[in-house]
């Protein structure tokens, strides 16, 4: 198709050449030779000749114009013309306008067709048309307030202005992201992960709903989807299908389903369906497409690290492996004894073969999940120290991590202010410990506070019964089926359970849930850990895995040394403005920043000088990125990020630790 516009446009060019040609060159001379006419036309020189002599294209015949290249000619002759070789009578200002027309056409003709067959420059210009403005403005904001108001960054007025833009920006980022879907989905769920006290908080608070998912399809799709994967029909499979789904995600959606019975299947089992959008692996493949194109010709040496990238998201793909996954890891778990004690995989439901590349059933797994409960703790604090919601909290834990960070983030140390209201004053507290005391408070008043509504409900009770029925309207029966059970999950035990369990499938199996942020986990109801997503599964070698467990050490034990060699013979290469970066603690804080904590203090050269993290991080390229690095960093940053999300900030080496210690006790026996 492309080709052939190309070709509508080579056309369009002959006849606008046929018509110069023939219009203004030369006089009435007849050609005689019609063998000799396409033959001399073709060189630049024969037609500087034959124009020079007078020839005349206009002269010829029907049939002795059709052996005449016309776009040589014309090429040729307006080539001649801009040198001045032969006079004509165009100008080679119009020359110049003729040859700027015919680039513009043909671009024309380029970009039209490109957009409309091209999948990957579709979204690419997508992506452009919609950040472009963002990022020109944002980048203005900045260069005025620097040059023409003479404000620095730590400035009031720059803070308000560029806080106002954040305001704007961050619901169209978002709206851009659900319009793009595909990986950009996967980005934002991981950026609003990881964002937590380090991405301004307005643009965190509008990419936590894609932690949950995002819009859903309609049922009718869903269900045409089902019966051309697997071959049945809808009742065939099963007794009831709820239309509204679960969940939604960026490659699928989930729904609960009763499957219908077969032999020696449980009767009437609820199960979990999970139906890939049709799309998706389209858009995925020209994402990864653009995304290897900018690494080749940008970052050539991360080819390798593009194409591991590719081949995780196309193995997400087929629900089949991620059945596979399911089985695999379940076994494992089982065989370090936390499956099902303390976390739940869900099984494989394929009694019929009803699970297919888009179609994928499983095990339902009652719970809360992550992101859930986490706002729900907050909310119920806020609620404690008179708010509505935990809206004002969430915005003021994320000042106060930042904080955190910047004094060396970990845990245990670092500062947390909550704000008070009207009927709360401002509660100062300091530190972890005291926001634990919070949460601990927060738990034993709503106790308190639900046992008073139960006794004030019996005597209503009690009261009616005698008055006939006649009782203060303001007393209402307390709703059993609400979320106070919810309200009372543990989360510092959840979070210790989550990033203990991911340490064993990383360090230990190499098989590890490669993307387990807060919307794939649920709180099941007698307390387990619910761990639902095996799409993205990473695979880490065994010689990859001792490389993993050795700098695990050395961060935990503080050894710049050893963290900075590990990734240096790994093969790790960035740089800044000095060059390719080979100072020792420069290195290290990469390494923790992937594996231990998020660490915004300033950082100590080998020299002894004191660098500014966010200034350093904003002049470094990544020039080459091991494959262990690039795993390992994305599944500890999400770690590190719901739990600062969570307001427990982690040391993710002090977590893994013990694990890294007799992963490679094992490996050496």
């Amino acid at each position: 198709m492309l080709y052939g516009m190309l070709q509508t446009a080579q056309s369009l060019l002959t006849r606008i050449t046929k018509y110069c040609t023939a219009t203004h060159f030369g006089s009435s001379v007849r050609s005689q030779n019609k063998p000799s006419i396409n033959r001399v036309l073709r060189t630049e020189s024969g037609v500087i000749k034959h124009l020079s002599s007078g020839m005349c294209l206009q002269s010829l015949s029907p049939k002795e114009s059709k052996n005449v290249d016309y776009a040589a000619v014309g090429t040729a002759a307006l080539k001649s013309a801009i040198r001045g070789v032969v006079p004509v009578s165009y100008s080679k200002r119009k020359v110049f306008l003729l040859l700027c027309m015919f680039c513009v056409l043909v671009g024309a003709v380029v970009f039209a067709s490109l957009y409309t067959f091209h999948q990957g420059f579709r979204r690419t210009v997508q992506f452009w048309t919609g950040m472009g403005p963002l990022v020109a403005e944002h980048r203005f904001l900045k260069y005025k307030a620097k040059y023409f108001d003479g404000w620095d960054e730590d400035a009031d007025e720059y803070k308000v202005r560029m806080r106002d833009f954040n305001q704007r920006a961050a619901p169209k980022i978002v709206d851009l992201i659900q319009s793009l879907g595909g990986i950009y989905i996967k980005i934002g769920q991981v950026m609003s992960t990881l964002g937590q006290g380090l991405l301004p908080k307005e643009y965190v608070k509008a990419l936590r709903p894609l932690q949950d998912g995002v819009p859903p399809r309609d049922i009718t799709q869903i269900s045409t989807i089902i019966e051309k994967s697997t071959g049945k029909k809808m009742d065939d499979i099963f007794v009831s299908f709820d239309e509204k789904p679960i969940g939604s995600a960026s490659i699928a959606q989930a729904h609960r389903a009763t499957l219908r019975a077969y032999d020696g299947s449980v009767p009437n089992e609820e199960v979990i369906v999970k139906v890939q959008y049709p799309e998706v692996a389209e858009l995925f493949d020209a994402d990864l497409n653009n995304l290897e194109m900018v690494t080749k010709l940008f970052m050539p040496e991360n080819r390798e690290l593009v194409k591991a990238l590719r081949e995780r998201h196309e193995n997400e793909l087929d629900f089949r492996i991620e059945a596979d996954n399911l089985r695999e890891c379940t076994q494992n778990m089982q065989a370090h004894g936390v499956e099902p004690s303390l976390v739940r995989i869900p099984r494989v439901k394929n009694e019929t073969g009803i699970c297919t590349q888009h179609v994928l059933v499983m095990e339902y797994l009652r719970g809360t999940s992550l992101a859930e409960a986490i706002e729900l703790e907050q909310n119920r604090i806020a609620n404690v120290l008179g708010k509505e919601d935990g809206e004002e909290l969430r915005s003021v834990l994320a000042e106060r991590m930042r904080e955190h960070f910047e004094n060396g983030g970990g845990a245990g140390s670092g500062g947390m202010e909550l704000l008070g209201s009207k009927k709360a004053k401002l509660a100062q507290v300091a530190g972890p410990l005291a926001a634990k005391l919070l949460r601990t408070y927060a738990g034993v008043r709503e106790k308190v506070n639900n046992i008073a509504t139960r006794v004030q409900n019996i005597g209503g009770v009690m009261v009616k019964g005698i008055t006939c029925g006649a009782v203060n309207p303001k007393i209402r029966p307390i709703d059993r089926k609400g979320q106070s059970s919810v309200g009372h999950i543990n989360l510092g035990r959840v979070l210790k359970t989550l990033v203990h369990v991911h340490g064993l499938q990383m360090l230990q199996d190499g098989v590890y849930n490669a993307d387990p942020h807060p919307g794939n986990v649920v709180v099941m109801e007698d307390g387990k850990l619910g761990l639902l997503d095996y799409g993205m599964v990473g695979r880490l070698s065994v010689e990859s895995r001792e490389t993993v467990a050795k700098t695990v050490l050395a961060l935990s034990r503080k050894d710049k040394k050893e963290a900075a060699r590990l990734y240096r013979d790994a093969g790790y290469k960035a740089t800044n403005w000095d060059g390719e970066i080979i100072d020792d603690g420069i290195l290290h804080r990469f390494a923790t920043f992937h594996l231990d904590k998020i660490d915004l203090s300033p950082v100590t050269l080998d020299d002894g000088e004191k660098m500014d993290t966010i200034k350093l991080l904003r002049s470094v390229r990544e020039r080459s990125v091991p494959d262990w690095v690039e795993q390992a960093r994305r599944l500890g940053g999400l770690l590190m990020g719901v739990s600062a999300q969570a307001a427990r900030p982690i040391s993710l080496a002090r977590e893994w630790e013990a694990i890294a210690s007799k992963s490679l006790d094992k490996n050496v026996k």
